[in-house]
């Protein structure tokens, strides 16, 4: 009876923390593509917004996204100011079920720092 009992706490305690990574994944996905888009400014303010989208187009299919570099607005303006935004979709599924649709948009500057203490 206590082996049985034993299993049966595993197994619901594996359920639940499968059914937690499902529900945080997306939330997790959007923290480091914020992280990847902040270097990614940060070295467009010393490169081309065709250079900064190549990066990012190559850190996405690092990270397995199915974003390309034509879903981020990419702009550089004259005093080296890059401003980075992406709207996404993504979904919250637990067991191969979706159980919520989320729309995600993400926005991200960065100056060129010309002078350092």
């Amino acid at each position: 009876m206590k082996t049985i009992k034993k299993t049966f706490s595993f197994i619901l305690l594996a359920a639940f923390l499968w059914g937690a990574v499902g529900i945080v994944r997306p939330f997790w996905h959007r923290y480091w593509l914020k992280k990847d888009m902040q270097v990614a400014a940060i070295y467009g303010t010393k490169n081309r917004a065709e250079d900064t989208r190549a990066l990012l187009t190559q850190k996405m299919k690092e990270r397995g996204l199915d974003i390309t570099g034509d879903d981020f607005s990419v702009e550089k303006d004259e005093r080296n100011r890059v401003y980075i935004s992406l709207k996404y979709d993504d979904k919250i599924s637990l067991f191969g079920k979706t159980l919520k649709e989320l729309e995600f948009s993400v926005v991200v500057t960065a100056s060129e720092v010309k002078e350092y203490f």
